[in-house]
């Protein structure tokens, strides 16, 4: 059978670090074969940024394509927030509205039913072994040789999130971590973000660091297994792979575990890989698939999840909406000399707030407090040295705060405003 647009499989683990992938060049030991194997038959972005260092509004983000203010969905869901409201015009509406079929299982996240927001298929289920498995029969139950039409279908899994329960009463002898934390982290550190730092033994660290290694390579075992089923279910062929994940960790880094009140690029800086068709393997064919097929490897293009809905779009040939916040990577898979989509990539946080901007350069970050973070990434990647206040970095500072304001006026978010 003859296929004219592709399936789209997009694969999203939970609080996993952009550098704890092997062959990105990874900070962890964890093995990563099959992640590595992405990295491998796709292109992979080293600088894609969530828009909210926390899952439910970054996970907004990837459903609808806007930024979490503007999908309503600030912060994670509690009392105050959420459910994400049937109203937002998701990437399930979107795809099922053109003729696709749409699936989801794996962690949610954003309250309510999936069903109700554009998924034919779907399953909420926050145990990522039972998640693999429904997303292989899904494949399995399907016959590709009389389907007419193609498939989305997001999976996505809890770990490396689940670290919050390695024992803090464990110790590794020996242990260093492998980051400076001189002065226990950032000179001029707001005090929200001090408050999250830990004063533990680098012997608890190391605890720390072996737990979220095991999460690391048990989430990729599994996904190695999706990668297996996927493939021997005959859809290699006609499928783009995307995978991300929603936001990073500490891990240590200025002496912070976990996620926080904070904008370090542990935390918004995540894996983003955009993998073609695999037509050398057995499956239905894509026409023009192996015509001028993107040049695989790195690219150095400032991106943010904020453009995965309309890369997704772009790869089902959906007209570019333009109520959406984020642009098509696809110029960038396609030409690795491309025009990045952004000067500049946004997060948020709600409580206590925080905006953040980011170049590839350049950090900026406003509390509602009215503390700033001012960091001159080229030659302090470690964000050790708070800029803020020097008169030397003023003039850059006032730029980054005049085009934050610029972005908070255009997408309707009132912080600082």
């Amino acid at each position: 059978m003859i296929f004219t647009r592709p399936n789209i499989l997009v694969l999203l683990t939970d609080q996993q670090r952009f550098d704890t992938i092997q062959a990105l060049g990874s900070s962890f030991a964890a093995k990563t074969p099959h992640m590595d194997s992405l990295v491998r038959e796709g292109v992979s972005f080293e600088n894609a940024f969530c828009t909210a260092p926390v899952c439910s509004p970054s996970r907004s983000t990837l459903l609808t394509g806007l930024y979490p203010s503007q999908a309503g969905i600030p912060g994670n869901l509690d009392s105050t927030v959420g459910p994400l409201s049937t109203s937002m015009v998701t990437v399930g509406k979107r795809m099922r509205a053109t003729g696709y079929q749409t699936v989801y299982h794996g962690k949610w996240h954003l309250g309510g039913r999936i069903e109700d927001h554009g998924f034919d298929i779907s399953e909420e289920c926050s145990h990522d072994e039972t998640t693999r498995m429904l997303a292989a029969r899904f494949w399995k139950d399907r016959d590709w040789e009389t389907h007419d039409c193609p498939f989305f279908h997001i999976v996505s899994f809890l770990n490396p999130h689940d670290h919050y329960f390695y024992d803090p009463q464990t110790r590794v002898p020996g242990f260093k971590r492998p980051w400076n934390n001189t002065d226990c982290g950032t000179r001029g550190m707001p005090a929200s973000v001090a408050a999250k730092q830990a004063d533990w033994p680098e012997e608890r660290w190391g605890a720390y660091f072996r737990y979220y290694e095991q999460l690391i390579e048990r989430v990729d075992g599994n996904i190695g297994e999706t990668l297996h089923q996927f493939r021997c279910s005959g859809f290699f062929a006609n499928s783009w792979i995307i995978f991300a994940s929603d936001h990073g960790d500490m891990a240590g880094q200025h002496d912070i575990p976990f996620k926080g009140p904070l904008m370090f690029d542990g935390v918004t800086r995540v894996p983003l890989v955009i993998v073609p068709p695999q037509t050398r393997f057995t499956g239905p064919i894509l026409v023009g698939a192996d015509q001028n097929p993107p040049p695989l490897g790195r690219r150095s293009q400032l991106c943010s999840l904020v453009d995965v809905v309309p890369t997704i779009l772009d790869l089902a040939g959906i007209p570019a909406s333009t109520e959406l916040s984020g642009k098509s990577l696809l110029p960038a898979v396609r030409n690795a000399q491309a025009e990045a989509p952004h000067e500049y990539v946004y997060s948020e946080w709600k409580n206590p707030g925080i905006r953040m901007i980011r170049s590839r350069d350049w950090k900026y970050v406003l509390h509602a407090s009215g503390e700033e973070e001012l960091y001159d990434l080229g030659k302090d990647a470690a964000e050790l040295n708070n800029l803020a206040a020097s008169a030397d970095s003023a003039a850059m500072k006032a730029r980054l705060a005049s085009a934050l304001r610029d972005h908070l006026r255009s997408t309707g978010d009132g912080f600082g405003l």
